[in-house]
């Protein structure tokens, strides 16, 4: 633990480029994504629009690279669906791509895109939806988190950190 708090205090004293550098890694690793790259950005104070801009770049990056390479690799199969395919097919018809792709911050947008690939959506629709998704996302959560996190600076009762 004392080994995470002290890589932590490393970060918030870095370089700019380094605490740059640090969210764009986190927003390219799956279930981590941009939603957890923004917040810990503007919790740890570094400037709010590029932190949303480079997490955004990050996860839209790591999410393309997967949907491109899932949607080379997928063969169409006459095999009988198993309970999981079965599931994600009703899912992805409930829903569509573009309710998927919202999702992604409760399902992770890496699986959201291979139930959408998998379901017969084409990579490019899946694309687009994906980056719609992921932008709306990012901002919504930046703005969220520096408002909230500069609610704090002001209103020092509810400043569990003071």
């Amino acid at each position: 633990m004392e080994t995470i708090q002290d890589l932590l205090l490393t970060l918030i004293e870095a370089d700019t480029w380094v605490q740059y550098v640090s969210v764009f890694v986190i927003s390219l690793i799956p279930f981590f994504e941009s939603y957890v790259a923004v917040p810990i950005g503007v919790v740890f104070g570094f400037p709010s629009i590029p932190v949303i801009v480079i997490a955004i770049l990050g996860n839209w990056l790591s999410v393309m690279a997967f949907i491109w390479i899932i949607a080379k690799f997928r063969k169409p199969s006459n095999k009988k669906s198993s309970k999981r395919s079965a599931r994600a097919q009703n899912i992805f018809n409930k829903y569509g791509v573009a309710g998927l792709s919202f999702a992604g911050p409760l399902i992770c947008y890496h699986v959201c895109a291979a139930i959408s690939i998998a379901s017969g959506a084409k990579k490019g629709y899946v694309s687009l939806w994906q980056g719609i998704a992921i932008t709306t996302w990012s901002i919504a959560l930046g703005v969220a988190f520096h408002y909230g996190v500069n609610l704090l600076e002001y209103v020092p009762n509810l400043n569990p950190f003071s």
